[in-house]
């Protein structure tokens, strides 16, 4: 509500006075209230005062300007949150010394802005609240504890940059866990899945293909090494369109050679699919295994001197995914696990 300057004539004078309206909930209306009296006209005119309407309606003004300015919330657009989660990986990422060799990049680069920052912001973002680049921009980045000194067009470059040379850059991080934490290579697991975009249009990477969402869109297929505790090792992007069946063989042999390892590779998979791949797959020294025990053709088959034996995990029922295969001897460069219907 606000308040007005209000006239009224009596006996030939006429009365000033400032009333304040306000919401009564008992009329359930409005209703006024007398702020201040202040006299009438002609005693004012002859006090002095030149015009006595036009002084007290500045003042009226002054005190709905007033009440209008006080009655406006005080809050910041800046959020009070602040995102701290991140801290056990960035004390992770300081102790691996990445940054001295993200700046490296840089001698082949005119980029204005830090992008080992850029880079350690984003999977901090990412990790406390994963969503959209646009949106970690304005949303997730303002709130980190650490503030980020770069725009959303710098953003999208280092991103485009990150994504040309993301080889090297998985290598780099593998290298200095290895040198770091160590990394156990005597077993490594392997496993396919793919990524859609929202675009209509193919571009010889991001290509239409089988999605795992049953989406139509373009696709990018990706194959992930793990270490024998499920710490990544190796990554390999490849266009949505291809089978994982032919790329299978070649992307374990690519990732294993670049990051000298030579343990055997488990390749851990579902579906009638993969049951396909893993045969597609098969040579001397690799194993397949069906979930579906009336199928399985590893229950007690032998490959020159090694047995392996598959084996169910108690209490779960047949037709889920429940094989376990329990190699006997290191000897198997790969052996590759299905889960059948």
């Amino acid at each position: 509500m606000a308040y007005f300057l209000k006239k009224t004539k009596l006996k030939n004078r006429t009365y000033l006075a400032i009333y304040e309206s306000f919401y009564s909930h008992e009329k359930k209306g409005t209703a006024h209230k007398c702020y201040k009296s202040l006299g009438s006209v002609e005693t004012l005119t002859a006090g002095g005062m030149a015009d006595p309407v036009a002084f007290f309606q500045s003042e009226v003004d002054s005190l709905n300007q007033a009440k209008k300015a006080g009655g406006t919330p005080k809050i910041s657009a800046v959020s009070p949150l602040i995102y701290m989660g991140y801290f056990p990986l960035k004390s992770i990422m300081e102790k691996l010394k990445v940054k001295r060799y993200i700046d490296l990049f840089k001698l082949t680069s005119d980029f204005q802005f830090d992008l080992y920052e850029l880079l350690s912001s984003l999977v901090y973002a990412r990790s406390v609240n994963p969503c959209s680049k646009l949106r970690t921009f304005h949303e997730v980045l303002p709130s980190l504890f650490h503030p980020c000194n770069y725009s959303y067009d710098q953003l999208l470059d280092g991103l485009s940059f990150l994504g040309a040379n993301y080889e090297k850059i998985v290598e780099l991080f593998a290298s200095q866990t290895n040198a770091v934490y160590s990394i156990s290579t005597d077993k490594t697991y392997f496993d396919c899945t793919n990524f859609f975009f929202e675009i209509d249009r193919e571009d010889g990477f991001r290509m239409k293909g089988p999605s795992k969402e049953n989406r139509k869109d373009p696709i990018v297929g990706l194959g992930l090494l793990l270490d024998s505790n499920l710490v990544p090792v190796g990554m390999k992007m490849y266009p949505g369109n291809e089978s994982e069946k032919p790329v299978l063989r070649k992307v374990v042999s690519q990732m294993k050679k670049q990051h000298n390892i030579d343990g055997r590779t488990i390749h851990v998979t579902k579906g009638s699919t993969a049951r396909r791949t893993s045969l597609s797959q098969k040579r001397p020294g690799m194993a397949t295994c069906s979930q579906n025990r009336s199928k399985c053709s590893l229950r007690k088959k032998k490959y020159g001197s090694c047995w392996i034996r598959a084996s169910r995990k108690p209490g779960i029922k047949r037709g889920n995914c429940c094989t376990v295969i329990s190699p006997v001897s290191t000897n198997f460069p790969m052996i590759s696990c299905t889960k059948g219907r």
